[in-house]
């Protein structure tokens, strides 16, 4: 039964709760296929964000946690992202 869904027209080209969401906030939703995780280019952009995480100085309040992982995840250039990508 769930073969004979997923072939199916209508429902295999029909869009996801998540995908319409997005779409209505202006972004864009680019679904990747499973793999492991030491394939997947998103995890080693996240490994070198926290690296770099763990650089800044230790703290307790909420906001500068937020403040630092908005730093870090800006940080990490376009070009290692690439890279990542291409070990991928």
């Amino acid at each position: 039964m769930h073969w004979i869904l997923y072939n199916e027209p209508d429902f295999a080209q029909a869009e996801s709760l998540l995908e319409t969401l997005c779409q209505a906030q202006g972004v864009e939703v680019i679904f990747l296929p499973k793999f492991h995780c030491e394939l997947n280019f998103i995890k080693q952009c996240w490994g070198h964000a926290k690296s770099v995480y763990h650089t800044y100085p230790p703290s307790s309040h909420e906001e500068d946690l937020e403040n630092n992982t908005l730093k870090v995840l800006a940080e990490v250039p376009v070009q290692m992202m690439r890279k990542f990508a291409i070990w991928s």
